[in-house]
């Protein structure tokens, strides 16, 4: 799909085992920038186009190498739902307003940018309003 992540070799589900390619690389949540959080927002946009949702989107699941690779796919599932997508979109937010404070407006919006590079406009506002009933229901805000 355009997504770059490690090669598996072999899964064997009875023993518990993956072998998979060993990526060399820096972590991005060492090297963030916006430019990162622009492609860390295609990477997504490629995943919600194709129906999946990866669960654990932080920039700590994103390796540097010569090119961004997305890593640790282990909560991800496929859905539809407009409300999965925003629940992914969120956590990343979170992530970029907690580690990253002083720059989280300009990671966000190039991470906006890129996430709107594949999907519909009218998509990307359903998703993003989404969001916002999310924060809404939080317990405590």
């Amino acid at each position: 799909m355009g997504v770059r992540t490690p090669f598996v070799y072999m899964v064997d589900p009875v023993r518990a085992e993956i072998v998979m390619e060993y990526v060399k690389g820096t972590n991005t949540r060492d090297k963030i920038n916006e430019q990162i959080c622009l492609k860390i927002g295609k990477y997504t946009s490629i995943l919600h186009k194709n129906d999946i949702i990866h669960g654990d989107l932080t920039p700590s699941n994103f390796l540097l190498s010569n090119e961004l690779v997305l890593l640790d796919f282990g909560l991800s599932y496929r859905s539809n739902r407009i409300e999965d997508k925003a629940v992914d979109i969120r956590l990343l937010e979170e992530i970029f307003k907690s580690l990253y404070h002083s720059k989280f407006k300009s990671f966000y919006d190039s991470f906006l940018e890129g996430y709107g590079t594949l999907i519909d406009s009218k998509e990307v506002n359903r998703i993003l309003k989404n969001l916002k009933q999310i924060d809404l229901r939080r317990r405590y805000a």
